[in-house]
């Protein structure tokens, strides 16, 4: 390959369920020389995932201004691109990329076309309201990305250390010095802070902060105005809306988690990856729009805190009943439906369990009886209910490649609608494990 290189920088606070995805569309990307994270001060599994993957990271206080000029100053020329965390590239976006850096020339800086990935139709108004913006105004958004020479960034000034408005004050920085382009293809973001606070609300405020700033107010001012809207930060535990998600965890004590993984790992080793499993599977379901109750084992003061200390804020502890896993998994979700109408529930030995496959649990869960997860070693790793149904869990040889088997018969005999999910594999052995976390 020829032609001009670049290095990616990515601001993050808590974002342990969004970055995989997006490093995962970088490494097809092959002008992608190096990828700089700039944290925040994130408590969730953030530093550790990028780290794991090779990943650079910088940590400072948080303020998506302050972390993306700390990135900046951490990476090499020629050519950075700055992006959101929750921000997805396709095939598109990196051809684009890559034929925009074989012949562009350091005056240029570019942006790519803001999508959703959100079917409602206000989605698609905002994306038209902002294609208009951009026509009219030349103002595209930080969720549309950035890609900067290094010189006209460090020509320019770089992004204003301001806590709100860094991405229009870094395009009126540019447009001075330099012309933009539009790459003419799509980045993907998310619209989870969109739906948190109501698409129309965050609409509105994103129009009257513009407004305000090109009227001359200052972006200090507009940050303590609005400083509760703008937070990034989640509630200690999320509105439900009638779903809750119960996950189930040990203690991370060496020797009494993943024994089979210690018998080829040693137990603090099998711990340590125990731990970045769970940590992962909580901090990816922590934002959706449902509680999550962590079910602790055992079911002690001492056992919980240390859960706690593991998993994070945003979540509800409480301590498993006693008896098998079905008499455990039954009390459970009888629990949960006594204050909730639907529930999954979830372990913490799946690597790739994440808000869209909770989601879509909960949608087969709009039209099925039971939702079920497969796992590859014939069990399940995710099943999903709207009623308690004991009888499903009555009896059954735990740990053994039956259960599945046997709780369809079960769900069958009963007459239950059954939907399943796509098959995924538990971490028991070291041939699980995926490659990344024998790093752990």
């Amino acid at each position: 390959m020829t032609g001009p290189v670049c290095t990616v920088i990515i601001p993050t606070l808590n974002e342990a369920s969004s970055l995989p995805n997006l490093l995962d569309d970088l490494a097809d990307c092959p002008r992608v020389e190096r990828i700089i994270i700039s944290d925040g001060g994130s408590v969730d599994a953030t530093c550790d995932i990028a780290r794991s993957r090779g990943v650079t990271v910088v940590s400072g206080p948080a303020g998506r201004g302050e972390q993306l000029r700390r990135g900046a100053s951490a990476a090499p020329g020629p050519w950075y691109v700055f992006l959101h965390a929750d921000s997805r590239l396709d095939a598109g976006a990196t051809s684009a990329l890559n034929r925009f850096l074989e012949g562009a020339t350091p005056t240029e800086f570019a942006h790519f076309e803001l999508v959703f990935d959100a079917p409602e139709s206000v989605f698609r108004f905002i994306e038209f309201g902002q294609r208009l913006r951009e026509r009219l105004f030349g103002m595209p958004y930080g969720d549309q990305g950035l890609v900067v020479s290094q010189a006209l960034y460090n020509r320019v000034g770089g992004f204003p250390d301001w806590p709100i408005m860094e991405d229009v004050g870094i395009i009126d920085r540019l447009s001075r010095g330099g012309r933009r382009v539009a790459l003419g293809a799509t980045l993907t973001t998310s619209g989870r802070r969109y739906r948190r606070e109501g698409p129309l609300r965050v609409l509105l405020r994103n129009v009257t902060l513009v407004a305000a700033f090109r009227l001359g107010a200052d972006p200090e001012a507009l940050a303590r105005r609005y400083e509760p809207e703008c937070s990034e930060v989640q509630p200690d535990v999320a509105p439900s809306g009638g779903r809750e998600v119960i996950v189930f965890a040990r203690a991370p004590v060496p020797g009494r988690v993943k024994t089979r993984l210690a018998a080829d790992l040693g137990p603090e080793r099998a711990t340590r990856i125990y731990r970045w499993l769970g940590r992962a599977t909580v901090d990816a379901l922590r934002p959706g729009p449902w509680a999550v109750t962590v079910y602790v084992e055992p079911p002690d003061d001492v056992s919980t805190e240390s859960v706690r200390d593991w998993l994070g804020h945003g979540v509800e502890y409480q301590g498993q009943t006693a008896g098998d896993l079905g008499t455990r998994m039954t009390a459970a979700i009888a629990d949960a439906l006594g204050r909730t109408s639907a529930v999954c529930v979830v372990g913490t030995d799946i690597p790739d369990v994440h808000e869209s496959t909770v989601q879509d649990a909960f949608d087969a869960l709009e039209t099925h009886d039971l939702v079920l997860g497969p796992a590859t070693d014939g069990g399940y790793y995710l099943v999903g209910l709207t009623q308690p149904r004991p009888e499903l869990f009555r009896d059954i040889p735990w740990s053994t490649d039956r259960v599945l088997e046997l709780t369809l018969e079960r769900a069958h005999a009963a007459g239950l609608r059954v939907a399943a999910l796509e098959p995924r594999t538990d971490v028991d052995t070291v041939e699980d494990v995926p490659a990344a976390l024998l790093e752990v």
